[in-house]
């Protein structure tokens, strides 16, 4: 191809996961090739054509509506599709979080809150999807021998509905047994349950813990309480689908199969506060080991504060959070220099201080084993992914 490419963006523009996602593409584009990126200004439900004299040589878009896919098959130019939404009949690459896995990562996020009742709040407001998220979040807690509450989800290809509405939400949450862990697939169911829990009285998060399974960092902030969120990565995912396209525009074939992109972990924030075990030792050992972790706090201090033999500990942790006090602790640790290397230009020295190594060399260890990073190489990742 002689000329600069154009690659057309049938992209929303509103939403923090898609201002990321274009951010991908970009990056990609910057790194990689040279390409003319078309892009228009659109709301998630706008509906809107490429514009004929664009002329797209290839299209990175959201695929949801059957139309919408007849347009673009017409234009005869590959198609990356970064929807969920597969329409059946139309064969175009595709590129998207790994649903699944960011469901068994969100149950056993809840699950290490201590929580026993849980519900899942799914997506089905968008055509053509398949909810592989909930399923994902309901075989996670099947495996750990609790029940899942599903109030919405979609099987298979599933006709879009109607969000749920508050006085459906107020009744689900009446119903449904407290403490409870609701995990909400979008932002904006998880705003809705926030929302509905404070018009029937429920508080978030001693009552009701909300995760929800994308961090529109907006939104999540300015919700009552903040919202902990997933990060799926959609700068990765706008990444990924620009490096399928420019392997299609230059004649390599694809895989017939979805890629799958992996979340990067949970963001946080107020929402999922909580430690709910109802074993009162317990809590007590989790609490204290997430308040003094950083410090130069080991096991024999937890027993110092919870009068029971080692073994018993263990057995405790490894039946509800299925590791032993000593990996907490260390989780708890490497948490905190995942923290200080995205978000501080601390030295190695420091950071190892402050999240309660002994030394560097301890944490460099450590950190490598449980990352498969170096802290460096981590810092560089992290912040590639939030440039």
């Amino acid at each position: 191809m002689d000329s600069e490419p154009r690659i057309a963006l049938q992209i929303n523009t509103s939403t923090g996961f898609s201002s990321q996602l274009i951010r991908g593409v970009v990056q990609y584009v910057q790194e990689h090739q040279r390409w003319s990126l078309l892009v228009q200004p659109r709301g998630v439900r706008e509906r809107w054509q490429i514009p004929r004299h664009w002329k797209p040589d290839g299209v990175i878009a959201r695929v949801t509506q059957r139309s919408q896919a007849r347009e673009l098959q017409k234009l005869g130019v590959p198609v990356i599709n970064v929807s969920r939404s597969v329409v059946s009949g139309f064969d175009f690459s595709q590129v998207v979080v790994d649903e699944r896995m960011l469901g068994s990562w969100a149950a056993d996020y809840l699950l290490e809150r201590g929580l026993c009742h849980f519900a899942y709040l799914g997506l089905v407001t968008q055509p053509h999807y398949t909810d592989t998220c909930g399923q994902g979040f309901s075989e996670r807690l099947a495996e750990r021998g609790f029940r899942c509450e599903m109030l919405r989800t979609l099987s298979t290809g599933g006709r879009a509905r109607e969000a749920p509405t508050v006085s459906e939400l107020k009744r689900w949450l009446r119903s449904t047994p407290v403490p409870l862990g609701i995990f909400a697939a979008d932002i904006e169911s998880a705003y809705a349950v926030t929302d509905a829990c404070w018009s029937c009285g429920l508080r978030v998060p001693e009552s009701v813990a909300v995760l929800c399974g994308e961090d529109d960092q907006l939104l999540a902030e300015i919700s009552n309480p903040p919202l902990s969120c997933i990060d799926s990565d959609p700068r990765r995912v706008g990444y990924e689908a620009a490096e399928q396209l420019d392997h299609l525009l230059r004649g390599v074939s694809a895989s017939r199969s979805a890629r799958l992109v992996p979340s990067l972990g949970v963001v946080e924030r107020r929402s999922t506060d909580t430690i709910a075990f109802e074993d009162p030792q317990l809590a007590d050992a989790v609490r204290f080991i997430r308040d003094f972790a950083t410090t130069s706090i080991d096991v024999s201090d937890v027993l110092r504060r919870i009068p029971m033999s080692r073994r018993a500990l263990e057995q405790r942790f490894n039946k509800h959070l299925g590791r032993t006090p000593a990996a907490e602790i260390r989780r708890m640790r490497i948490n905190r220099v995942k923290d200080l290397l995205r978000d501080t230009d601390w030295q190695m020295p420091q950071i190892a201080i402050a999240a309660g190594f002994s030394s560097t060399e301890v944490m460099n260890q450590v950190v490598r084993r449980e990352l498969n990073l170096t802290p460096t190489e981590y810092r560089r990742k992290s912040r590639t992914n939030q440039a």
